[in-house]
């Protein structure tokens, strides 16, 4: 399996990049962090598509601007090139019409396979898209998926993607392994007859975490994109100190996309404006259609978020509906003028990444806190009352 393709939009040219990317298992963990009792912390022991490929049951849990649709569409592709069964389908499509969510692959080409006896690669994107209307629509996808596949779970392999804010640990891997179930192969003899019972009962899904950019990554990524002198930009990175906005192919177009208009990198300020203007914006036009939010609106709720997480000294925030035992900041409280999925919707764009399932958090502590500063100047700009908000201050620092 050669290394895989990135689709990214830089200025207003479609690139193609190459880039081998490696992912890591999400432990499971006993431990009481009081975050999540079932899970916690990323393995050290990183996994490439290979490995991947050679599982039966996959979920990938990404942040937004992380590749991850690229990633396994692509991968269908060469799958495909090389002569294998694979299927790319979108999840939030399979709901209301399977035969029409197939966009590598085709109806007929499924029918041709479930009559075969050969191995398939189904690949899904995306769980938080699916759930975009309702959660019963992520419910429905799956169900379907298994009613068509039910013939023949012991040679497909399954890879779901998704944002790891929409992702429920508990009743979701619950629900997956029950409608999509696969039996691990164990020797039948007695001696494992209490082995083959005890794996019957567990989740054989994996669940993988997509890696940040690494600087080859990111210097591939850059020369491939047009700069010319990729070792000039990798110093001019150092020198700004702007390694923590290249982790994700997203974070690297708008640093390129500045670099390639003004040949410099940019003040940590510019970098800083342009991030969070950049990281506002919906990237997927189809959800920015279905969940209008205006860019007032959005920058203003981030302000309010950040405010509230820097003054409360909360960093993890709870997604609408979480189940995570936390002790985060409640966005419904926060923004209580605002709808759940306008919550959501907020909370899913590139600013905030994920801490654990079921929160989210700034995806730059310093973001959070140019944010919080751009709340306290609108205060003051709309004349409150200084004293007010010293108090503020004042009263944080004494808790």
């Amino acid at each position: 399996m050669s290394n895989t393709v990135n689709t990214f939009c830089l200025g207003q040219m479609l690139m193609y990049i190459e880039l081998n990317r490696t992912f890591r298992k999400l432990t499971e963990s006993d431990d009481d962090t009081g975050i999540d009792l079932d899970w916690i912390g990323l393995s050290t022991v990183k996994t490439t598509w290979p490995d991947i490929l050679s599982e039966y049951r996959t979920i990938i849990l990404s942040e937004a601007g992380s590749g991850k649709t690229e990633e396994i569409r692509n991968i269908a592709l060469q799958l495909r090139a090389e002569g294998k069964i694979a299927f790319f389908m979108r999840l939030e499509n399979i709901a209301d019409d399977f035969e029409l969510a197939f966009e590598e692959g085709s109806l007929d080409e499924f029918e041709s396979w479930i009559s075969s006896n050969d191995e398939a690669w189904l690949l899904l994107d995306s769980i938080d898209e699916a759930k975009l209307r309702s959660p019963r629509d992520f419910d429905t996808a799956i169900r379907k998926i298994g009613l068509k596949f039910k013939s023949s779970f012991q040679r497909v392999h399954i890879i779901l993607t998704g944002r790891a804010s929409a992702w429920r640990p508990k009743t979701d891997l619950d629900f997956c392994s029950k409608q999509l179930p696969f039996t691990k192969p164990i020797e039948n003899t007695e001696e494992n007859e209490k082995i083959s019972k005890q794996c019957s009962r567990e989740s054989t899904f994996t669940i993988l975490a997509l890696d940040d950019l690494a600087v080859k990554q990111i210097e591939h990524f850059a020369k491939a994109s047009g700069v010319l002198d990729t070792e000039q930009f990798l110093d001019a990175l150092e020198r700004a100190e702007a390694w923590s906005h290249t982790k994700r192919p997203q974070d690297l177009v708008e640093i390129i996309d500045f670099w390639l208009s003004k040949n410099r990198i940019g003040s940590r300020l510019e970098l800083m404006q342009n991030s969070i203007t950049q990281r506002l914006v919906e990237s997927d036009q189809s959800r920015d259609l279905i969940i209008p939010i205006s860019t007032e609106k959005t920058r203003n709720g981030a302000k309010l978020v950040a405010s509230a997480s820097t003054l409360t000294r909360k960093q993890i925030i709870l997604v609408p509906d979480s189940q995570s035992q936390a002790d985060g900041l409640s966005i419904n409280e926060v923004l209580n003028d605002w709808t759940a999925i306008e919550c959501s919707a907020l909370l899913s764009r590139p600013i905030f990444d994920e801490a654990i399932y079921g929160t989210v958090r700034f995806h730059h502590r310093s973001v959070r806190e140019y944010l919080t500063a751009e709340w306290f100047a609108d205060l003051l700009k709309n004349e409150a009352s200084r004293l007010r908000i010293e108090e503020l201050f004042l009263k944080n620092n004494m808790e």
